[in-house]
């Protein structure tokens, strides 16, 4: 057993959810820094600053360790918190001040912050951030099967996947820009009729790979919507965010990227 390490592994989908959660900024309280530095030449990629920590530690005798919890509750975003380089540091030295319940509160206090920036940025949402975000999607290698089953009637499907209130209400945010969202695809459909198909079996496929990684409903929506930012290249904008969220909260409705039955 020498060198073996009793670290729990944060799952990398995880530490997407966290991310798109928490709106690439830190949580920290009066912080709020954007965590990715642009690239400033046409043949670089951004850069992402920011450190996932946990709140719960990941390994005995670490800060704020909860022997009762399991390593998959150890390793999930409702026990991650993502933070700049300094705060991630400073919480996992200053342990008397940076407690659980602070940092829960904090991660939640954040988390709600960003949701009603992203909800705020949906009115700004142009055709060029759906193009941004649409096209990049729609021109990759997809899944030879291009079908689209009839969805099941929206409340039925949240029902039936178990959804919680916050992925209820970042639909239902999502969804207010439905018909920005299919003028778009209609738009972009005369050009390429495969269009909406193959933007369809895209999602459908980044939806099966959350599904292998083990993710539940609600941590699904969040991982689609952070792939949708993350293929959309490299710019990082409120408003490229809201477009993220009202294509996933379209092609929800619309197509069958979750569970039938």
């Amino acid at each position: 057993m020498g060198g073996t390490s009793l670290r729990d592994r944060v799952p990398r989908a995880q530490e997407k959810i966290v991310i798109a959660r928490s709106g690439n900024k830190c949580a920290y309280p009066n912080c709020g820094i954007d965590l990715t530095i642009e690239p400033k030449s046409v043949g670089d990629q951004p850069k992402a600053t920011g450190k996932v920590a946990h709140i719960a530690a990941a390994s005995p005798g670490g800060p704020r360790y909860d022997e009762d919890m399991n390593p998959e509750a150890r390793g999930s975003a409702d026990n991650l918190i993502y933070l700049c380089g300094p705060h991630h540091d400073v919480i996992d030295t200053q342990i008397e001040y940076h407690t659980r319940e602070f940092l829960l509160e904090t991660k939640r206090a954040h988390e709600e912050a960003v949701a009603r920036a992203l909800r705020s940025a949906l009115g700004a949402v142009t055709y060029e951030e759906l193009s941004v975000v649409c096209t990049v999607l729609a021109s990759a290698p997809a899944p030879q099967q291009l079908g689209v089953e009839l969805a099941l009637p929206l409340q039925e499907k949240i029902s039936l996947n178990s959804l919680g209130p916050l992925s209820v209400q970042r639909i239902t945010d999502g969804l207010s820009q439905t018909a920005r969202v299919e003028a778009f695809i209609q738009f972009q459909g005369m050009v390429s009729p495969s269009f909406g198909r193959v933007l369809v079996a895209r999602f459908k496929s980044d939806y099966y790979a959350a599904r292998a990684d083990g993710l539940e409903s609600d941590e699904v929506f969040d991982y689609l919507v952070e792939k949708a930012i993350e293929n959309a290249g490299p710019r990082d904008t409120p408003q490229i965010r809201a477009a993220a969220l009202a294509v996933v909260a379209h092609l929800f409705e619309i197509c069958e990227i979750f569970e039938r039955e």
